[in-house]
């Protein structure tokens, strides 16, 4: 289990490291801006939050084992 959180919240942050370093400088802003920038952000945040929230709904779903939370 820990296994599986650890991979995830290196994915997220994998993510965000090259959403906001490459693709927002360079791809994003000089073509739609402010606006763009503004709905990358956004569209990241929701992201991690789902795959976030995931983690917290498989935990509480099958448990740790035993009758342990």
């Amino acid at each position: 289990m820990k296994k599986r959180m650890t991979v995830r919240i290196f994915l997220i942050g994998s993510l965000h490291m090259i959403l906001y370093l490459y693709i927002v400088p360079f791809m994003i802003y000089p073509k739609f801006g402010k606006n763009g920038i503004t709905v990358a952000v956004g569209l990241a945040v929701l992201i991690s939050t789902v795959v976030l929230g995931t983690l917290f709904f498989e935990r509480k779903n099958k448990g740790d084992g035993n009758g342990k939370y």
